[in-house]
């Protein structure tokens, strides 16, 4: 290893070298001085290749003092003048060419600057601009397009000690939670929430940031007319000496916050001349300080959507999840990290066994929660985790709480992986009328060799049940999926009075769980494709057995009657 990396060593400095770059043999790290575009621009940089592993690209700094035909360039990330001439995650670069690698990144590095100085990079101030605005930063839950009165607020969103900076409205998820930890509601900051239509960014001609009342004034002007006194005109309302604003714009949440001067804070203005505050601040625009914040969203909308994209995710659904065990807890989790639960909807997670110490080493729950219901166990870890969703557990029995004509969920999701349980309610499924959801069952074959699931929501008869996968009890299914000759390993486990257990690794339940919860998200979507689906683990216990959508048999004891 020692001899690649001499090796390696000499070619990124055979390569610099050639380039013109020469070593800074004062510093400890490896760290070459240079100039971005040689025969233009000349820009004075340093490249720094102590890391030849190249998982990030070798740092570029821009010299200190270094002023580019008077413009303020995007991509200088913060006040070491790091340059950004590649976006995270959007090259490979080569460790086993070290040398060719430095280059490809200078050749990078002189185009982005060209394109900077000439200005055809703008936008990118935009695309950037959370760097440029702040390292610090406020939680946001504001409803859709919401404008007007917020509050700032320091809330205990963990649990502990610790208080975090938030921006909401009385109606937030975020008050719910801090409140949920016993803590007293704080009076907060009042917050001016405003919307522009043009992306935050900086004026490149202009000086930056914004430090005073007077620079933000100038800078609303060049950015959005419409906003300028925004602030100003926020002190008319309210109580206290200190105010917010934020600017939702098209590339984010842009929050600044200013106290009136000490001349400002009087009893006379506070309480009897606030209307006159606006015209004050003008006067005092230059001497009136603001700071800068970064709004990261925590809506609802954002934390369940976001990973998704496109895709429909489970908010407004009402699921009835029956068994938490192996497979159970982790899909709960997941079911919830989809939005299940949330905008209306409702989980409801049925199990009637606890949790034991042998339970431990495959399901979502850990020690806190031995001897806790293990529905009631993750309802209450889901709700620690993400106290904003409706979700509630019944340690009954899943079929009392099937029973009936009519049930208030929109799907019911079975992973108990009991066989029986499985049957009984596929018939009450298969019998009922359009009063009855679709049904999704989940379940691991053998020891844990083959994961399967099936959608079963036909009132036409079109597919199958899951009766119709195996009709006779004692014949075989339709579709093989253990090999002939496997024999299902079982172990005892006094310790739990539970006598027979099948062993297989964690890692086959959290996979058969995302395998429901992919089929569930495809059902929320209204494309549901292939309701039969199986996910081989171990080839030789169980053979691939193909997605599709089986119909029905005449031979199933559950359906051909109906």
């Amino acid at each position: 290893m020692a001899e690649i990396n001499v090796s390696a060593s000499q070619r990124v400095h055979d390569a610099l070298t050639q380039r013109g770059f020469e070593r800074d043999w004062c510093s400890e790290r490896v760290i070459y001085f240079g100039v971005l575009d040689p025969y233009a621009l000349k820009v004075p940089v340093s490249i720094d290749v102590t890391d030849l592993d190249f998982v990030r690209p070798p740092p570029i700094r821009v010299k200190e003092g270094y002023d580019t035909a008077g413009r303020r360039l995007p991509h200088l990330l913060d006040e070491s003048r790091s340059f950004c001439y590649y976006a995270a995650g959007t090259v490979v670069l080569d460790r086993y060419n070290p040398g060719g690698t430095v280059l490809q990144c200078l050749q990078q590095a002189d185009d982005v600057m060209r394109q900077a100085v000439g200005g055809k990079s703008d936008a990118d101030f935009a695309n950037e601009m959370q760097a440029y605005w702040s390292s610090s930063f406020v939680i946001v839950d504001l409803p859709v397009g919401f404008t007007g009165q917020a509050k700032v607020r320091y809330l205990n969103l963990r649990g502990a000690d610790t208080s975090t900076a938030t921006l909401c409205t009385d109606s937030s998820w975020l008050i719910d939670a801090h409140r949920a930890n016993g803590s007293p509601l704080p009076r907060g900051d009042d917050c001016v929430v405003v919307l522009t239509k043009s992306a935050i960014t900086l004026n490149p001609d202009a000086d930056w940031p914004p430090t005073s009342l007077s620079n933000f004034n100038s800078w609303l002007n060049w950015l959005d007319p419409a906003l300028v006194g925004v602030l100003e005109r926020s002190f008319v309302r309210g109580e206290g000496a200190r105010r917010w604003v934020a600017i939702r714009a098209p590339n984010g949440v842009f929050i600044i916050d200013a106290s009136l001067p000490p001349m400002l804070q009087t009893e006379e203005f506070l309480r009897s001349r606030r209307t006159g505050l606006p015209a004050a601040l003008r006067k005092l625009a230059a001497k009136t300080t603001i700071g800068r914040t970064i709004g990261m969203p925590a809506d609802t909308d954002y934390i369940f959507s976001r990973n998704l994209g496109a895709r429909q995710n489970l908010a407004g659904k009402r699921i009835l999840l029956i068994g938490a065990g192996t497979i159970g807890g982790f899909l709960a989790h997941q079911l919830a990290q989809s939005g299940a639960g949330e905008s209306g909807g409702r989980l409801m997670i049925v199990d009637t066994d606890e949790l034991r110490t042998a339970n431990l080493g495959r399901h979502l729950l850990g020690l806190p929660y031995i001897n806790v219901n293990k529905a009631e166990g993750c309802c209450a870890f889901i709700k620690q985790q993400l106290p904003m969703l409706d979700v509630d557990a019944r340690p009954e029995d899943a079929l009392k709480v099937v029973s009936g004509a009519y049930l208030p969920y929109d799907l019911i999701i079975d992973v108990t992986g009991e066989e029986a349980l499985s049957l009984a309610v596929n018939e009450r499924a298969v019998c009922a009328d359009s009063g009855w959801p679709p049904v999704l069952f989940g379940y691991l074959l053998g020891n844990g060799a083959l994961a399967q699931a099936l959608l079963v929501d036909d009132r036409e008869r079109e597919h199958a049940c899951l009766k119709c996968l195996k009709p006779a009890l004692s014949g075989v299914s339709r579709y093989p999926s253990l090999r002939q000759g496997v024999e299902v390993i079982r172990g005892r486990n006094m310790e739990c009075a539970d006598p027979n257990y099948i062993p297989y690794p964690v890692t086959r339940s959290v996979m058969a769980a995302s395998l429901v919860c992919e089929m569930a998200l495809a059902w929320a979507a209204g494309s549901i494709g292939q309701r039969f689906r199986s996910h081989l683990f171990d080839a030789s216990q169980a053979y691939h057995v193909k997605d599709g959508n089986p119909g029905p048999t005449r031979e199933c004891p559950a359906c051909s009657r109906i």
